[in-house]
């Protein structure tokens, strides 16, 4: 950085100002090699190791004389090499300023960086967040630990030997330029895993749209089969309404074939009836002969009635069939052989009602009707 070659400049021209400063006080007598020896540079030293010889012209003895008999000049010198070292000092205090400004800007910095990763860890939770954390404490401590290390290196330069003091100034900078460089490194790899959060959490919030589609896609099938349920759900309902609706159909039409049926029972046994009052009057004519002639007229009279009786139990018959015809949708050509039947049943009994006064032929038709009675049966309905 550039305050560092600044320093580094400033601390080359104080050690030449005071190896310079050195060399004058040790040529004049003032300094001993014994007190020059950790201040000076190893490769200047060898120049100094035999002391000057005196000179023999008088020019230079005047010159010994005259640094012998003046001391100002050797204030003077103090006080360069005094005001070499404040300017030094200063220059010092002027490092550790630049030095504790750097150390702001580099906690500003990190303070930064760990907003940046408490707001990523409260996105979410990486296990890499406790460690990254401890590190930078463990980083600001040493750094805190350098700077006040270096406040007190400067507080007590003024009392140190200047040679220790540009040592360990050298070996500061060399410390810093170190930490410079942790630093940056752990800089680095925290902007790596910034950079690796902030990659998940886009994925993350990729697979969050996703899914957000799929629901969507997933609550409209739902929706369309709630749709197709409820009308299957309507048409199941109308399908048994429908089904209700025919079985009750079919149970009125059951309770009408009960009737027909027992309407039908009692037809029956009305014929049975009038067949066996007619056998028996055929019986009693066949007995008396001639009563049979006398009671010709009853027997015509009887006769038509029985016509009547027959025509009309027909009739009901041709009735019945007709009910339960048009009850359970037989067909009209059915109809008219069922009527046909019935009107054929009707003419052949009138036939024989109207043959009884012929005699001989009498008792034949009325064996006749005993021997084949008309039934009617569920099949001509």
């Amino acid at each position: 950085m550039n305050w560092d070659t600044k320093l580094d400049g400033i601390l080359n021209a104080t050690d030449i100002n005071m190896s310079r400063i050195k060399e004058r006080l040790y040529a004049r007598g003032e300094l001993t090699r014994a007190d020059v020896q950790f201040d000076l540079p190893q490769e200047k030293s060898t120049l100094y190791e035999e002391p000057p010889s005196k000179p023999s012209s008088p020019y230079v003895s005047y010159t010994n004389g005259f640094s012998r008999v003046s001391p100002s000049e050797d204030r003077v010198t103090v006080s360069s090499q005094l005001l070499s070292q404040a300017k030094m000092i200063s220059s010092l205090h002027q490092a550790i300023g630049r030095l504790e400004r750097d150390r702001d800007h580099q906690e500003q910095r990190i303070q930064g960086l760990e907003a940046e990763v408490r707001h990523l860890r409260g996105a979410q939770v990486d296990p890499h967040g406790a460690d990254l954390e401890r590190k930078m404490e463990r980083l600001k401590q040493e750094l805190s630990n350098e700077l006040r290390h270096l406040q007190d290196r400067g507080r007590d330069s003024p009392t140190r030997d200047t040679s220790s003091a540009l040592r360990s100034t050298a070996s500061i900078i060399q410390e810093v330029n170190e930490n410079k460089r942790i630093l940056w490194k752990e800089y680095e790899s925290l902007r790596r895993d910034m950079d690796y959060l902030h990659q998940r959490l886009r994925r993350q919030e990729d697979d969050l749209l996703r899914q957000l589609s799929e629901s969507q896609d997933v609550k409209r099938a739902q929706e369309r089969n709630a749709k197709m349920l409820e009308g299957l759900l309507s048409t199941q309902q109308t399908h048994t309404m429908d089904v209700n609706r025919t079985r009750m159909d079919t149970q009125g039409v059951q309770r009408d074939l009960l009737q027909i049926r027992s309407s039908i029972s009692e037809l029956k046994e009305d014929m049975q009836i009038l067949e066996g009052k007619v056998y028996r009057h055929s019986a009693r004519s066949d007995r008396g002969g001639k009563p049979v002639t006398r009671k010709k007229k009853p027997v015509k009279s009887q006769s038509p009635s029985s016509s009547e009786d027959s025509s009309s139990q027909v009739s009901l018959a041709d009735i019945s069939s007709e009910d339960t015809s048009y009850s359970l949708g037989i067909p009209p050509a059915s109809r008219g052989s069922n009527e046909k039947s019935s009107t054929s049943h009707g003419v052949g009994s009138r036939n024989k009602t109207t043959s009884i006064p012929n005699g001989d032929g009498l008792s034949d038709d009325l064996d006749g009707l005993s021997d084949s009675p008309p039934e009617l049966n569920f099949s001509d309905l």
